[in-house]
């Protein structure tokens, strides 16, 4: 029996509804084999996150490269990283190992308590991260803080990131996605999105950090304002040059245990892609799974509590 393998790389929740905890239990209800790399420890419950402390560079090096040395994982999902240097790290062994399949979502803070990810780390993992990923998965505030960074420090990817997208699409199925032709008004270059990506779609957000990075973005609509929660997911197309997005309707779930939404997503996400299926029918998969785990409503705690990662296996 081979079961597909999904090697996590991100924070340690102690509460279990999210980072390293929230991903195995994901990756486990999604019927794959799920690895965990600890890159901090936080002190945090379903009230909110007090303090984060990183785990030394050295030491986040050797958890990655043994892995990597002895269980190849079929995907990656990365959560937080803390620092520069662990970007290098990550981004070094990516491409020594020459991995594929590499799912980041970019956590910058909780809903609730200190932040995980500095203005210097997010630069880096733009300029670094981003451009080697198969799919980025940021929320629409991190979307809007990602689009500024980009805009304000003028960063020069996009040569280098088209590069490298094109030799990752060239392995890749993203025939079944369907596309809808973005508008020709959508933000062109980083002096246009100066200062203005809150003024943004959804669909804008996703296009200007993909047409900047040379990845494939998922902005998640579960900040957006309404009943829906819709993503948007941002693809290179070689008919049109300001890309295609598809639509992933769901509406929204009034509840009180929603920690953990992100990570679950991005985590399924990376499962499904393990076990084969294209880029739009593992988000399907990971929407319907998030969707269902939102739904349970399990009531952990006196905070956010979790979402209910287990909702699916018991039906």
């Amino acid at each position: 029996m081979k079961i597909p393998t999904v090697l996590s790389i991100a924070g340690s929740d102690p509460s279990g509804g999210a980072g390293i905890q929230g991903d195995i239990k994901t990756i486990f209800a999604e019927g794959c084999y799920g690895m965990g790399v600890v890159t901090g420890l936080t002190v945090q419950n379903t009230l909110g996150v007090s303090d984060v402390m990183p785990v030394p560079t050295d030491f986040l090096y050797r958890q990655i490269d043994e892995i990597l040395c002895d269980i190849r994982p079929d995907t990656i999902k990365i959560g937080m990283i803390v620092s520069t240097e662990q970007v290098d790290v990550i981004v070094g062994l990516i491409k020594r190992h020459g991995l594929e399949n590499v799912i980041v979502d970019p956590v910058i803070a909780p809903t609730s308590g200190a932040a995980f990810a500095s203005e210097e780390v997010m630069k880096s993992m733009i300029e670094k991260l981003f451009p080697i990923s198969t799919l980025v998965t940021p929320n629409l505030p991190e979307a809007k803080r990602i689009c500024e960074i980009i805009g304000c420090q003028n960063l020069q990817l996009k040569d280098d990131a088209q590069k490298q997208y094109q030799a990752q699409v060239q392995s890749k199925d993203i025939s079944r996605i369907k596309i809808q032709p973005q508008p020709q008004s959508q933000p062109q270059s980083q002096t246009e999105i100066h200062g203005k990506a809150a003024n943004l779609s959804a669909p804008e957000l996703a296009c200007f950090i993909g047409r900047s990075c040379g990845c494939n973005v998922l902005i998640k609509g579960g900040h957006a304002e309404g009943s829906s929660a819709t993503d948007y997911l941002w693809t290179a197309s070689d008919e049109n040059i300001m890309g295609c997005t598809a639509e992933f309707k769901g509406d929204r779930v009034e509840t009180t245990s929603s920690h953990g939404t992100g990570c679950a997503l991005s985590s399924s996400i990376a499962a499904n892609m393990a076990k084969g299926h294209t880029l739009e029918a593992a988000i399907e998969i990971g929407k319907g799974y998030v969707t269902s785990a939102l739904k349970s409503d399990m009531h952990i705690g006196t905070g956010n509590g979790s979402i209910d990662h287990g909702a699916l296996v018991r039906k």
